[in-house]
């Protein structure tokens, strides 16, 4: 019998979901599943009224957190195993709040990459997953440092690592996109942006790159995907994120945590890049969460 994966909408998840055989796993996205719609009020409120779940039992909810979507999967298609793709701290307090009272109503499982949120709420911890199709054996590397991601009061920091780079010969390659509330200067105007970056050239300039930085947000411990993509592509990368060294993917001469480290980053560079086999890097892979879960 396959499981049933529903997935959200969003693009790194189609991605993923790519990665999956057709005879086990049966794919469904957000958008697929029509719902009628009515007061939002009234539908979270039977959402905490007891009823009987769905008849399918080998079933994820994947990167999805409103619960009356949730809701609505429990009644009319089973009760779901949820795999949370962002930290608790990026809900509002109410859809917090709303979440986690609904998944202990329910008793549903939760799974999460962020190792503070599986402590604090009781929630399974499994590490940050990406695509299998990335992890590659082979080197291209452009002498670039590339990040790309959206400002998210980040500018100032990654301005600093942008003149340690450029002191260091490294070519900068950063995207950054442009918080839609934030005033900008001028000469912040110039280094910003207000167009995101296409995923596919995303991966390019991923695939190109020498260095990739990473700037976690504020209260996040579990890793962001660029950690992975630095794994799977044979990158260095330059990151804020002190749990890394926790993790078996650390290597001294694979990472450098920005702001913590002893050695200056032209050391750091200097280094060999550690290789680790394939068995590591597909703990990290969709693939091997769902065996987990399932």
């Amino acid at each position: 019998m396959k499981a049933t994966i529903i997935s959200n909408d969003f693009y790194v998840s189609r991605f993923l979901m790519k990665d999956l055989d057709e005879s086990v796993y049966e794919v469904l996205f957000e958008k697929q599943l029509e719902r009628k719609k009515g007061s939002k009020t009234l539908a979270r409120i039977k959402a905490f009224l007891p009823c009987k779940a769905g008849s399918e039992s080998n079933l994820v909810v994947f990167a999805i957190e409103n619960i009356i979507f949730l809701d609505y999967v429990y009644r009319n298609i089973g009760k779901p195993k949820i795999w949370l793709w962002n930290p608790i701290t990026s809900m509002t307090i109410k859809n917090k709040q709303f979440f986690l009272a609904y998944v202990r109503r329910r008793r549903v499982d939760v799974w999460t990459f962020d190792i503070g949120d599986a402590k604090e709420y009781g929630f399974h911890y499994h590490c940050q997953i990406h695509s299998s199709s990335l992890i590659s054996t082979k080197d291209f590397n452009s002498g670039s440092a590339f990040f790309s991601g959206v400002d998210k009061k980040r500018l100032q920091l990654l301005k600093l690592v942008k003149e340690d780079l450029s002191a260091v010969s490294l070519s900068i390659d950063f995207h950054i996109v442009r918080d839609k509330k934030t005033q900008y200067i001028k000469e912040d105007l110039a280094i910003t942006t207000d167009q995101y970056m296409d995923f596919s050239e995303y991966l390019t300039r991923v695939s190109s790159c020498s260095v990739l930085v990473d700037i976690s947000q504020t209260n996040q411990t579990g890793i962001t995907l660029r950690v992975v993509e630095s794994l799977f592509q044979n990158k260095k990368l330059i990151t804020t994120n002190l749990n890394v060294k926790e993790l078996d993917l650390y290597h001294l001469n694979n990472i450098y945590i920005y702001g913590a480290e002893k050695r200056s980053m032209a050391d750091f560079l200097a280094l060999p890049l550690h290789r680790f086999n394939f068995n590591l890097k597909y703990r990290y892979t969709l693939e091997h969460l769902l065996n987990e879960m399932l």
